[in-house]
């Protein structure tokens, strides 16, 4: 006889879980829509960033059902580009009002943020999360078809050095790293799906993943709608809200606009990538979401800039890029080669994660070291090189996963 899919049921606490979340969406209509409580920003902060965290749950289970259906690199891709929107947002306003000065900053910030204390976070949550599970843990190993992404942010990161060298920002550039950005869609729409995908779904995500034909389609788009949409039209209050919070502590505009708004807008996409890396079993999951979101950072972020400018001064105009703004962008093709250099071998370990960790939290304390602090990454990254020099799994991998025909039969990892 044929086999029926399995029906979609909830336990009680799940039903709970889903409710309480869905709640948060009445309160953040009445506050960002409708005005309700006069617009405070306390109140508007806390209301956001509840539905925020609800989104980040509900695009985790709707990502984790849709790698059921296509490759995990291109659910994680979609899961990116929907984390993303606040930081888009905000990239638009500024380069829209001709602040460059400040959108350069918060491109930046952004970057070294999402790499220098993402990654490794996601890392330590891991290992948090496995000690109190009492088991094993010293690696996060990324799923072999990762490499794909990994490889297209290391053609974003070389590309990153001719903005550098040529000290301005345009249109033309801004076409190249979009280019960059759909080629890597079209490689990922060529990998398959995880064959054990629907195993390693848990609870609510693993209850969707069973689920078959319209009724699946249903809850997933449901799910991602919820999550943009709450995303798109929360971030902006979000962090407006805490910017009237922080200037009315003294909080300088440029240090929020670089730091705390990054850390505001990165908010959705680190949750969801924490969520998972605290289960341990999905923390390469976790990490991989992060290195979607830094290509797609260090591509089509960096593309809004010039385009939003010509936009609002209605013509073709290049950004020259001052000393300073140079010197950001240096660093944090650095910090990304470094990151790039970590997962040659697909593996992120305790080294990495520390040297990223500190590294970024020295460059933030006492920003004159961004020149010293570039030398060291690079060489840094040499050095991850060299030692994975007879190791070099990210590019065998690459070559396997679209060109699969023409690869070496697997071979297990040294």
């Amino acid at each position: 006889m044929a086999s029926h899919p399995p029906e979609f049921r909830l336990t009680a606490g799940e039903k709970l879980q889903v409710f309480l979340l869905s709640l948060t969406i009445i309160p953040f209509i009445l506050v960002v829509f409708v005005r309700w409580g006069g617009g405070q920003p306390a109140l508007v902060a806390l209301v956001a960033g509840l539905a925020i965290v609800a989104a980040a749950y509900f695009l985790s289970w709707a990502t984790e059902s849709l790698e059921t259906v296509v490759s995990q690199t291109l659910a994680l891709a979609v899961l990116a580009l929907i984390q993303v929107l606040p930081e888009y947002s905000f990239e638009v306003v500024l380069a829209w009002g001709r602040h460059l000065e400040l959108a350069a900053a918060t491109m930046t910030g952004a970057n070294r943020l999402l790499l220098g204390l993402g990654w490794p976070a996601i890392f330590f949550m891991a290992l948090l999360g496995s000690r109190r599970r009492n088991k094993t843990f010293t690696v996060v190993e990324l799923d072999r078809h990762q490499a794909v992404e990994i490889v297209f942010l290391l053609l974003a990161a070389l590309y990153s050095l001719i903005i550098v060298a040529k000290a301005s920002l345009t249109l033309l550039d801004a076409a190249v790293l979009v280019a960059i950005y759909v080629a890597y869609v079209f490689a990922a729409l060529r990998l398959p799906r995880p064959e054990d995908s629907e195993e390693r779904a848990e609870g609510i995500a693993a209850k969707i993943a069973l689920t078959r034909g319209g009724r699946k389609v249903a809850i997933v788009s449901a799910l991602f709608a919820f999550g943009a949409f709450v995303i798109l039209f929360g971030a902006e209050p979000f962090i407006d809200s805490l910017l009237h919070v922080a200037v009315s502590l003294g909080l300088s505009e440029y240090l929020f606009v670089q730091w705390v708004a990054p850390f505001l807008s990165e908010f959705p996409e680190s949750l969801t990538a924490f969520i998972w890396a605290y289960s341990v079993a999905k923390a390469p999951m976790g990490l991989a979401n992060l290195v979607s979101s830094k290509l797609n950072q260090w591509t089509l972020l960096i593309a809004t800039i010039p385009v939003a400018y010509s936009l609002s001064v209605g013509h073709l105009a290049p950004i020259p890029l001052n000393p300073l703004q140079v010197e950001e962008i240096l660093l944090t093709a650095a910090q990304t080669f470094f990151g790039i250099a970590a997962l040659l071998d697909l593996r992120f370990g305790w080294r990495q994660a520390s040297v990223l960790l500190v590294l970024f939290l020295v460059q933030f304390v006492y920003p004159p070291t961004h020149i010293p602090i570039t030398i060291i990454f690079l060489v840094l990254a040499a050095a991850e090189v060299y030692m994975k020099r007879h190791n070099l799994v990210l590019f065998r991998e690459f070559g396997q996963a679209l060109f699969p025909l023409y690869s070496r039969p697997d071979r297990k990892r040294e």
